[in-house]
């Protein structure tokens, strides 16, 4: 009678045990899908936001297809590792984007480093989920290569464009340094390119030469101030400035 009861015992227990192993397995196969549906969805938030942000700047509609393409490769992945409730949600939100997308809002100039920084940034992005997509078949590798060509060129007329502007606001706040500094980073651009295409070095030309106007004109404008002062006199007939009636020169 012992020996039955003890050996119950023990099937209930090894029962228990065999139980409790079955479901920690359960759990942490439940934990890992979880783990890797999140990572899916984490990849695809990434690349839909990437693409919302270069719709701004971009008027290729090739270039948004390929990466819409490529968020809902990541959308229906992780339907098929384990069925979620926002599938239909996801899928939507990305062919929306893509039916908004007006390739003639894009912007062709932006208005200050930190915009630069972040156009930057998304052409970076976008060009390597392109790179993926070429290397899954998403794009052939001809296409690939003329998207690449087509965001390093129209990343590079916004930068040029917006320092070009940058500059000329600052001429025409009088400051000749900061316009200067702005100019030389659009034509540093221009000059480092490896990309050619008509016009490249007379838009160098040009950027150089309104320089040089812009220094022309503030020299011009502090001689005719210095002559001007110097020919004022007050209330006597004699000069204003001291300096000039004692033959010192002006020291500004």
């Amino acid at each position: 009678m012992a020996y039955l009861a003890i050996s119950i015992i023990l099937i209930v227990a090894i029962t228990a045990i065999v139980i409790a192993h079955r479901a920690a397995q359960r759990e942490e196969e439940r934990r890992v899908l979880a783990q890797r549906s999140k990572r899916l969805l984490d990849r695809a938030n990434d690349i839909l936001e990437t693409t919302t942000t270069i719709c701004d700047y971009i008027n290729n509609g090739d270039i948004i297809d390929a990466l819409i393409q490529y968020y809902l490769t990541y959308i229906h992945q992780r339907e098929q590792l384990t069925p979620q409730i926002d599938t239909e949600k996801l899928i939507s939100r990305g062919e929306l984007l893509r039916s908004q997308f007006t390739p003639s809002d894009s912007i062709i100039e932006l208005n200050s480093d930190a915009e630069i920084k972040r156009c930057k940034m998304a052409f970076k992005k976008a060009s390597k989920i392109l790179r993926v997509c070429a290397s899954k078949n998403i794009v052939s590798k001809e296409s690939f290569m003329s998207m690449q060509e087509y965001l390093k060129f129209t990343l590079l007329q916004l930068e040029v464009t917006t320092f070009e502007k940058m500059g000329d606001l600052a001429g025409e706040k009088k400051n000749p340094a900061v316009a200067t500094n702005y100019y030389k980073y659009a034509k540093k651009i221009l000059i480092e390119s490896d990309l050619n295409f008509e016009g490249k070095h007379e838009h160098i030309r040009n950027i150089t030469e309104k320089n040089q106007t812009l220094f022309g004109n503030v020299i011009k404008e502090k001689l005719d101030k210095n002559l001007a002062d110097e020919k004022a006199v007050d209330e006597f007939g004699l000069p204003a400035d001291l300096n000039v009636m004692a033959g010192k020169a002006r020291k500004d």
